[in-house]
Order: structure tokens, then sequence, then C-alpha cells
């Protein structure tokens, strides 16, 4: 397969980038280095510099490359900040992943893996499961839970395939 790892030169993006290619997959990093760093990103994966937001480059990467996949790690991820700036995480992590989601689904992408947190589960002092209820404590969970329910509707509405546990109890207590 040929998979588009979003932030991958993140801590998390680059160990995934590393192991889908020591499974013998193609890999391109798309990383706008504003939190991750270039020498994270494994030697034998394509980096590609650009930023989710911006769709021109996003039409630009998926009319050179065709990929089979897409791995969402491209989010900021600060707790704290996010409570402090709302707006910055707002755009960068819901209105930016529309922005991933739209591309990918115009150029027939339609295989995404997201990468979720427990943020988007209630806190608790016992070790959290996949039924455990959604909500989160801070804006941080709550935009990656928004952006699960945003992967949800593309897969009813657009056909979207995707993986991720939180997703999956939220269409549960939906649907019943």
């Amino acid at each position: 397969m040929h998979i588009l790892v979003t932030g991958g030169a993140g801590y998390i993006g680059s160990a995934t980038a590393a192991y889908f290619l020591r499974n013998g997959h193609e890999v391109a990093v798309y990383d706008n280095l504003s939190r991750g760093h270039r020498a994270a990103v494994p030697a034998q994966a394509r980096f590609i510099q650009g930023d989710i937001g911006d769709r021109s480059a996003l039409e630009v990467l998926f009319q050179s490359f065709q990929f089979d996949a897409v791995v969402h790690f491209a989010a900021l991820i600060e707790a704290g900040e996010s409570m402090q700036q709302p707006g910055k995480y707002i755009q960068n992590n819901i209105a930016y992943s529309a922005v991933l989601l739209d591309v990918m689904l115009a150029h027939e992408v339609r295989k995404l893996v997201f990468s979720s947190t427990a943020a988007v589960y209630a806190a608790k002092d016992a070790p959290l499961r996949e039924e455990d209820p959604l909500q989160p404590a801070n804006l941080y969970g709550e935009t990656k839970l928004m952006i699960e329910k945003m992967i949800g509707w593309y897969a009813q509405l657009k056909g979207l395939r995707f993986a991720y546990p939180a997703l999956l109890q939220c269409l549960r207590c939906h649907a019943g």
C-alpha cells in the first residue's frame, strides 16, 4: 500500500511511518514541522513539508501520488493550551481535518486511520474502556471527539472507511 502519514514528523507519526516501512509499504510523510522534527522522519519515507489546512498544497500532493490510505496524526495536542487558545485548536484540529477529508475523497482515497485520544472520555480513577462515556474535560479532547463525529458523517454520506475505537462507541450511542 502507499500510505500518507499526516503529522508524520511527530513522535507517534514517525514511529508509525517506520512500522509501515518495515512491513513493506510505501510511505509519504506530510508535516508542517510546527511541532514535529524533520530528523524524526524515517529516511526511507518521502517527506513533504506542508499544512493540512492548505487545500491547494493537498490537491497537488494527491494529484502527484496515488495513496491507498491516510493515517492522520496532524493535530495540536496540548490540553492546557487548548483552553487558552480555543480558536487555534478549533481551526487546526477540526477545520483543517475537514479540508484533509474533502481532498482525500475528491481523489478517491477512502481509507483513514485517525489518531484520537483518551481525552475524549470522561475522567475516572480506573483504566478507561471503549464503552466509557464520551465527555471531554478540555477543548483538545472536544476537538478530537468532533473530528470523530465528522468522520462518522463522512463515512455515512461519502463512503469513507475508518478505524479508531471511540467513534465506534459514539456510533453505537446514536444508532440505538
